[in-house]
């Protein structure tokens, strides 16, 4: 991948979208990693009404008991194009060894800026007065973050990209003359990619000091900073984490018609987890040239006495030998790049994606216009944390300094989210002056799941978003429409004060972010 000054924003991967759709990358940015982009006319509204419109086949993901309003048999597919910018200023510190944890070197300051393509499809059908039943293909969840190789937050991130596509087949019945239900059921494909570096150096280097105080050992010549300095930044292992799964959920919709214009509309989706699986792939710990490297740098670490070296991060020799034992810097640098230290290895993710709920209303004021809006619900609490364990169990046996109780080795990558639960408040009009034209307007405001500065992360920067909407509506024919809608997204200047545990290094980012997105989007609605 070529990086510019500038890192590269591809909110989501193609994965099963590519498969199913034939489109490009999908994804997108909204509070945490939701994709709020499931149907455009209630996009044009920014979301408010989207359980209670229900004007297309898009029913099926927004609340599946208004797909018995539909006649005849309908089909609507969609684009989004997502433009992006996120400004970030920060500093990273290490913090594993008092006093000479130091500044991580690097770039702290940069632009995150992309373009990326949501594609949809739904299918609906009537198959009696009173039942219909309908398909979707969506994206629900997407993110992507990419940082510049220089970036001095690398040990915490280089490139964050997760994506979940939902097959939904659903069904909806008229149960009454004012009320419908439906039900969907979901499957979900995840796919996830996690990258940072790995600063081995430093990690030995940690070892070589903690083992210096243990045995009471005279410090090397320039004290512990000459340690860090010799082997920090300079043995560098990439860590690339790609996994994939399939999970089961439902959705569940009702939809009240008090009066004719008016419609209350609940919908639901449920939790899924995922148990992903995959690989994480550190190619320089296989890298003979790799190890020869360390092992020679551990070899040459003088103490102040000029007679003993530390050639082992377990073992220390007599310091009157003046010499390391042999094979001494060859184990300690395969120690250092095996199973409990660097390596890669088959991984497994266990992970949440979180319950969503939404009550909507939709109004019509007089012939010509209408009112629209709701509250959506997310329970971002199911997602409590990152966490990849190995195959072989070897991630036990370290310290956690979350304080959970877990125990982590060098090789996890473990994110901590206690995320908070959210909601989004949106309110639309509609304005329709002829029967061939629709105008629509919103604005809505979505709370950040994110807690403090402590919880928020490189790999995700939420925060709290208002977004604008505007969109529109054009029906040349009976059977053919095409929706437009456009929406401008403002992300609030957040602060960040993370430390993150990958590798076990405990580097710490401090500063800000912001950002904004432009989201234009086109579906096209046919009836037969």
């Amino acid at each position: 991948m070529n990086r510019d000054t500038c890192a590269r924003v591809r909110l989501g991967r193609a994965g099963m979208g590519l498969v199913l759709l034939g489109a490009g990358t999908s994804g997108a940015w909204a509070a945490g990693f939701e994709v709020p982009q499931k149907g455009i006319k209630e996009m044009g509204v920014a979301f408010g009404g989207s359980a209670a419109l229900l004007e297309d086949a898009s029913a099926v993901a927004n609340n599946p008991a208004g797909l018995v309003r539909l006649e005849g048999q309908n089909v609507s597919a969609g684009l989004t194009l997502i433009q992006s910018e996120f400004d970030y200023d920060t500093e990273v510190h290490r913090e594993l060894i008092e006093d000479v944890g130091g500044q991580v070197p690097g770039d702290g300051s940069g632009t995150i800026d992309g373009e990326s393509i949501v594609p949809h499809f739904y299918y609906s059908q009537r198959i009696s007065d009173d039942a219909a039943w309908g398909l979707g293909v969506y994206a629900p969840f997407g993110s992507n973050t990419d940082y510049p190789d220089d970036w001095a937050g690398r040990y915490n991130a280089t490139e964050t990209d997760i994506m979940a596509v939902n097959l939904n087949p659903a069904f909806s019945w008229r149960a009454t003359d004012t009320l419908s239900v439906g039900f969907g059921a979901i499957v979900q494909y995840f796919e996830g990619t996690f990258r940072n570096d790995i600063d081995v150096g430093y990690l030995v280097a940690e070892q070589v000091i903690e083992q210096l105080e243990d045995e009471n050992l005279a410090e090397p010549e320039g004290g512990n900073e000459a340690v860090v300095d010799a082997l920090a930044h300079r043995y560098d292992v990439s860590n690339d984490m790609q996994v994939d799964g399939i999970a089961y959920g439902f959705n569940f919709g009702l939809l009240w018609e008090p009066a004719d214009g008016t419609r209350i509309g609940l919908s639901y989706h449920s939790r899924t987890r995922q148990v992903a699986e995959g690989e994480a792939d550190r190619p320089e710990t296989l890298d003979p040239d790799y190890q020869q490297d360390l092992e020679d740098e551990i070899a040459d670490i003088s103490l102040e006495d000029g007679l003993a070296r530390f050639c082992d991060w377990d073992i220390w020799n007599d310091p009157t030998i003046g010499r390391c034992q042999p094979d001494a810097a060859p184990e300690g640098a395969a120690r250092a790049v095996g199973p409990l230290g660097a390596a890669g290895g088959d991984i497994q993710l266990i992970v949440d994606m979180p319950e969503i709920a939404t009550l909507s209303f939709y109004h019509e004021l007089t012939e010509r216009w209408a009112v629209t809006g709701g509250a959506t619900f997310t329970r971002w609490s199911n997602v409590e944390e990152l966490r990849f364990t190995y195959e072989d169990e070897s991630d036990r046996g370290g310290e956690d300094y979350t304080g959970s109780g877990d125990d982590v080795r060098r090789r996890d990558l473990v994110q901590p989210f206690a995320w908070e639960d959210t909601w989004r408040y949106g309110l639309g009009v509609i304005f329709t002056p002829t029967e061939t034209w629709t105008f629509r307007a919103g604005v809505a405001y979505d709370e950040s799941p994110v807690p403090d500065a402590e919880r928020r992360t490189p790999r995700g920067p939420d925060s709290d978003r208002i977004i604008g909407a505007v969109g529109m509506s054009w029906q040349p024919t009976t059977n053919l429409g095409i929706d437009l809608a456009y929406t401008y997204t403002h992300m609030e200047e957040a602060e960040i004060n993370n430390r993150e545990n990958p590798a076990g290094s405990q580097h710490r980012i401090e500063g800000e972010y912001d950002g904004h997105l432009h989201s234009t989007a086109v579906q096209v609605n046919y009836a037969f």
